[in-house]
């Protein structure tokens, strides 16, 4: 079978500055034998940054004598409890180097986190490594727990070569045939539901995949059709990896297929679904920190792992930081409070509310920190709202649910939606003025739009209906047969029923989505739609409705780099979007919701696309792909109603505390930041250090 190749390079990002190190720094090397990193990509990827931006091929290679590591560890050769550690990495030529963006590090500290979400999300993001990862600069991919991944020239097979050498976080070998094995073994077992067959494992018929081994540190797997972007999905945060991270030696013995003493819910509380890298303490990991300890509810803490595969450029191994210890605090004022006071070096999801910016920038100097200006939540839209393709409340609305329906589906009203909404207003009362006015879009640093051509066809979108103009809203309203037909001030159906629009409120944004309904839903009352805001924080009912299709419009945050990875807002092929039902229908194989019509809410063709896309080899012909999908938004959408878009987020940093790139985007989950932004590279200053272990 012919094979096509894809290697991957480490990107030099930034050029490393002169620092001067004391005690802790890691020690320096003669110049003796040289270790490559990774070979020269075959393909260049096209990416993005801030506007068009395109990833420049530079690969690092470096020379050692020795490698160095960090002084607890040294401390733990020499008491013998751990081997030497050029017998702790991979083999040389399988090293990973990745060169720091404040130059060589220095060794030791803690780094202090917070934490609102009892599963630890946003901090299993910060220690991302899956197979493939999101690099830096958010230009495309590189190589990550695996050296190179091959793909046939039909798609249909997918080789997966892992660094030779690679170690378990307690030291054990990791083996593709064991331990990948054993994942697949877990995935494919009826009687065990924590760990299921991921969803880009399957054909389309419902057929999964079929792996096979051919030696310890190679997985292939195939199928019947061309699956040429699942490394890219395994690349997305922590949810489709970390699920596949399931080292046998540690988990068999819970599992009664190999102990006749253990049962499946004694391997469910060590499984712990894809939570395990905040919740099960000594799990080993092939992560910069794996978990210590764990104070369920309070805090965990996470250590560094002595068989990391990483190095810096003078082959000190990685990570810098000892120990990562995070604290849950579910109320917001109490964090906003804490990061105002410095209490954590790094916090780049404390607070997601642009508005807090001001205050944390009063309290800096107090705090000994700054607020990084290169912070963005890369939001394509925040908040916005999705409108409901797939009506079908026939229980409320049982003699107008149809006719709702079709005044969803058509264009006039929803472009008379658009037009309603004052989004500069929104904008000054939401988020203090920060923001700019957009229609909903994905995140305008995507890869897809990173060329010219890609650029204008975000601007494009960007601005489609998106002008404040009551007159024009009316003016579609009146062509969708939407108007006052009994004289008392508000729109009826086109049949003369009267109708309320309402507008499900759900926690899915933040605190802002109340203010922006509120503005939403006075201009619409401006223009004689009668509002109903349906307020559903908290509520089981806010996803039922969602997926049954029973909402009329609900509010969201829209935000994606890579859309072949997450294609929900563009492609209906879930019941989590604006076509409910006919995304469901594609998601169960036709057993439930409506099947797609050529010609109608343009589910049909946008799933054509996505297919299309699915069997296409060629990076660039996937992005004309989605921007054929976008121009179908264009001219037949909106399909959903964007808001403001790109705020800067509110990332506080303590002075000290050094590695961080200028562009961090954190509104899109995909890339994992700030684990793309290599955490193993970050280290602080001095005293900043001392400082973090006088909190412990």
């Amino acid at each position: 079978m012919k094979m096509k190749r894809v290697l991957f390079i480490v990107f030099a990002l930034l050029l490393a500055s002169s620092l001067l190190f004391v005690a802790c720094k890691p020690k320096e090397t003669e110049p003796v034998e040289e270790a490559e990193v990774v070979e020269e990509a075959e393909e260049e990827e096209e990416g993005v940054g801030i506007e068009a931006v395109e990833a420049t091929d530079v690969p690092i290679e470096i020379e050692v004598s020795e490698y160095g590591e960090a002084p607890m560890l040294a401390e733990m050769v020499e008491a013998g409890d751990i081997p030497a550690v050029e017998d702790r990495l991979p083999i040389a030529e399988d090293i990973m180097v990745v060169e720091g963006v404040d130059g060589i590090g220095e060794y030791g500290g803690i780094w202090h986190g917070v934490t609102w979400w009892q599963g630890y999300g946003n901090i299993e993001m910060a220690i991302y490594d899956p197979p493939v990862r999101w690099n830096r600069d958010y230009t495309g991919y590189e190589p990550g727990l695996v050296k190179e991944y091959i793909v046939s020239e039909d798609g249909k097979t997918l080789t997966w070569v892992f660094r030779q050498g690679l170690k378990w976080s307690d030291g054990v070998p990791f083996s593709a045939p064991e331990d990948m094995g054993y994942w697949w073994e877990l995935a494919t077992n009826e009687d065990f539901k924590v760990v299921t067959v991921p969803w880009w494992a399957y054909d389309s018929d419902g057929t999964p995949m079929e792996i096979s081994y051919p030696n310890d540190y190679t997985m292939v797997m195939q199928w019947g059709e061309p699956h040429y972007i699942a490394t890219y999905i395994v690349a997305q945060g922590f949810w489709e990896w970390l699920p596949m991270e399931r080292p046998k030696h540690f988990l068999s013995p819970h599992d009664p297929a190999y102990n006749s003493e253990a049962t499946l819910e004694e391997l469910e509380e060590y499984v712990y679904g894809g939570d395990w890298l905040a919740n099960v303490e000594g799990y080993p990991c092939l992560h910069a920190w794996c978990v210590e300890s764990v104070v369920p509810g309070e805090r965990t803490v996470w250590t560094r792992n002595p068989y990391y595969w990483k190095v810096d450029t003078e082959g000190n191994q990685l990570p810098y930081i000892d120990k990562v210890d995070v604290r849950l605090i579910a109320d917001a004022e109490v964090r906003l409070l804490e990061l105002s006071q410095g209490k954590f070096e790094a916090s780049f999801r404390g607070t997601d509310d642009p508005v807090n910016i001001p205050f944390l920038l009063e309290q800096a100097e107090a705090g000994d920190y700054y607020i990084h200006e290169g912070a963005v939540n890369g939001a394509g839209s925040y908040p916005g709202w999705l409108v409901n393709m797939n009506f079908a409340d026939s229980e409320t609305y049982p003699d107008t649910w149809e006719e709702i329906r079709d005044l969803f589906q058509n264009q006039d009203f929803r472009i008379g939606l658009s037009h309603a909404l004052n989004r500069q207003r929104l904008i000054d009362v939401v988020w203090d003025g920060i923001g700019y006015p957009t229609n909903a879009t994905i995140s305008p640093q995507a890869w897809h739009f990173a060329s010219a051509e890609g650029k204008a066809v975000y601007e494009s979108w960007r601005d489609a209906y998106v002008e404040y103009d009551p007159a024009l809203a009316a003016e579609h309203f009146d062509a969708a047969g939407f108007v006052d037909a009994d004289g008392d001030g508000f729109r009826d159906l086109p049949s003369g029923e009267p109708f309320t629009l309402v507008l499900d409120l759900g926690d899915w944004g933040g605190g802002g989505v109340v203010a922006a309904t509120e503005v939403y839903a006075g201009n619409l009352g401006d223009i004689g739609v009668n509002v109903l805001i349906n307020d559903l924080r908290g509520q089981p009912d806010w996803d039922l409705r969602q997926t049954q299709g029973l909402y009329m419009l609900r509010n969201m945050h829209a935000s994606e780099l890579d859309i072949w990875t997450y294609p929900d807002w563009i492609f209906p092929l879930r019941d989590n979007r604006a076509w409910p039902l006919e995304g469901k229908y594609r998601q169960t194989g036709g057993d439930e919701g409506w099947e797609p019509q050529p010609g109608t809410t343009y589910a049909y063709e946008l799933q054509e696309l996505y297919d299309l896309g699915l069997a296409t080899a060629d990076i660039n012909e996937r992005h004309q792909i989605v921007w054929d999908a976008i121009q179908i938004h264009i001219d037949h959408g909106p399909f959903m109603i964007g808001g403001s878009g790109d705020q800067s987020m509110p990332t506080v940093v303590r002075n000290g505390f050094m590695g961080i790139p200028d562009l961090v985007i954190l509104g899109p989950w995909a890339p994992g930041s700030p684990g793309n932004l290599n955490p193993e590279q970050f280290w602080m200053q001095e005293a900043l250090r001392l400082e973090s272990l006088g909190q412990e």
